[in-house]
């Protein structure tokens, strides 16, 4: 009997030592499984750079509301306009995200009482240690509500329209510096004269760095490919290239921007292709953008 016991747990060893060689073999032989992808998130804290859209949305189920505010320039009677505040200028824009990958809103500016539809898809996701550019689609139809001049020409309802599209190419470098070089087109259904192009291109160079945790100083440069043209009726001038910078400042549910800029307008055919001002002759105008989130449809936990 003892014999059979012996022999038995001879054989149960040899198995289990069998078993354990067997998964040191399969542990060895095994394909390693892939890490999972970790984008890059926060790449800028707001959904503009200054005038410029950011690749940034809000969550799906998030809609942001926003007021952009400009003051006068500081060359024209800054005191007596009371800092600029009686020359200023308002955009206010409504915006929702019904999907993770899709943000959609209107919005509407008083300089040539401007309304405007825009949507903004980021396609294509930075990753860390990994593909190093995020791609965002962006465009916008604008619609000029201002009075036509008594001249007693016949105009179209369409030649009101302005449109704009835009690729947005970001980079984040660390956690302090992101990137965004952004070209786009311009086209206006109806020019003022012959010597204006109607599409003009320009591409927009910006960026970010982080000065703390809710600070960062941004900056951007939005040089024209084709300079267009503004026309006073008996000479044409260049339009100016717009330049802007300023500070985002993070504070719970906003993000709250201050900001300096050569560009009056606020949509965004007027600030790409239609800036007036000049740094150097002191024409500069004071403003901010402040948003506040609203969360529509929590996401499921």
């Amino acid at each position: 009997m003892r014999g059979y016991i012996s022999a038995g747990l001879a054989l149960i060893g040899l198995s289990l030592s069998a078993q354990s060689d067997l998964f040191d073999l399969l542990e060895e032989t095994a394909p390693e499984k892939k890490a999972e992808k970790e984008y890059v998130f926060a790449t800028f804290k707001g959904t503009k750079v200054i005038n410029n859209q950011s690749n940034e949305i809000p969550a799906k189920g998030v809609m942001q509301f926003m007021i952009l505010h400009r003051f006068g320039s500081f060359n024209n009677d800054f005191f007596h306009n009371f800092f600029g505040l009686d020359n200023a200028q308002v955009r206010m824009s409504l915006d929702y995200s019904p999907l993770s990958w899709l943000n959609v809103g209107l919005g509407r500016a008083s300089l040539f009482k401007m309304y405007d539809a825009w949507y903004k898809a980021p396609v294509v996701r930075q990753v860390k240690n990994g593909w190093p550019v995020g791609i965002t689609l962006y465009g916008s139809v604008n619609y000029m509500g201002s009075r036509w001049p008594n001249d007693g020409l016949e105009r179209l309802v369409t030649d009101r329209l302005i449109y704009m599209n835009q690729i947005l190419l970001t980079h984040k470098a660390g956690d302090n510096l992101s990137v965004l070089v952004a070209p786009a087109a311009v086209h206006y259904n109806l020019r003022q004269s012959n010597q204006q192009p109607n599409t003009v291109g320009a591409i927009t160079i910006g960026g970010r760095y982080k000065l703390n945790k809710r600070v960062t100083l941004n900056a951007e440069y939005t040089p024209m490919i084709n300079r267009n043209l503004s026309w006073d009726g008996s000479q044409s001038a260049p339009f100016n290239n717009a330049l802007s910078v300023g500070l985002d400042i993070e504070t719970g549910g906003h993000v709250f921007q201050l900001h300096l800029t050569n560009s009056r307008g606020l949509s965004d055919p007027v600030w790409m292709t239609q800036t007036t001002g000049d740094w150097l002759d002191g024409e500069i105008y004071f403003g901010f953008n402040i948003s506040r989130v609203f969360t529509l449809k929590p996401p499921k936990i």
